[in-house]
């Protein structure tokens, strides 16, 4: 089931990010985001199959960033803010999975550590099945993306921070700033430039990141009967 979902990963790129009120562009799938959204969650019962389905979407979001060139970066762009803010999206929803799967173990950090490990296996080694053949600024921000997320599975889920999942996963971001910043300097930007501000990454596209992969997390929760 998880190689089935990487292998739609453009649907489910569109299906997660988009308020959609039609089918996909891709594959014409007409499946309501909850729907989808429960389906991932136990099918992440699997580490393995959250594995494959998170790194494909790390691969339709990278090769999504690739297309906009290295003034998008600098300057407003509307179709890049729309891309970071449906990518953000999108990895909070997977976010929001895999901390209700921790915590669904029991609170037990033995299970939980046991599942980040062996998702961190199967995440390292999945294929990814969106791009054929990636370019070497695609692949890095895959690379460097992969190991920001990585770095947070650590993370500890418990009663207290599952009533506040948004400011638990205050730092789940770093995947998306990971990718984005690899991309913006593959580009030719320089770090006085992501750092400028008033400037578009420092004060665009960055908060836009952040803003939605809230959000995500929020959706997610609620779509598998969660309230705030």
């Amino acid at each position: 089931m998880g190689e089935m979902i990487g292998d739609y990963s453009s649907d489910v790129h569109q299906i997660l990010g988009k308020d959609l009120d039609g089918p996909t562009d891709f594959n014409q799938l007409d499946i309501d985001r909850g729907d989808l959204t429960r389906i991932i969650r136990s099918t992440a019962e699997d580490p393995q199959a959250f594995g494959i389905i998170h790194a494909s979407q790390t691969a339709v979001i990278a090769d999504g960033l690739d297309r906009f060139p290295a003034d998008s970066y600098r300057r407003e762009d509307p179709e890049l803010h729309a891309w970071v803010k449906q990518s953000s999206g999108v990895l909070g929803h997977l976010d929001g999975v895999r901390g209700d799967v921790i915590f669904d173990l029991g609170q037990s950090q033995k299970d939980a550590n046991g599942w980040n490990k062996m998702m961190n296996y199967h995440l390292i080694g999945a294929p990814l099945t969106a791009i054929p053949i990636a370019g070497d600024a695609i692949q890095r921000s895959i690379d460097v993306g992969t190991a920001a997320y990585m770095n947070e599975l650590n993370a500890k889920v418990d009663a207290e921070t599952r009533n506040n999942m948004i400011n638990h996963y205050d730092n789940g971001q770093n995947e998306m700033n990971a990718m984005l910043r690899q991309m913006a300097t593959d580009k030719g930007l320089h770090i006085s430039e992501l750092d400028a501000s008033p400037g578009e990454y420092e004060d665009g596209l960055q908060p836009t990141a952040q803003q939605w992969y809230q959000n995500g997390i929020k959706n997610a929760d609620m779509k598998m009967g969660e309230r705030y």
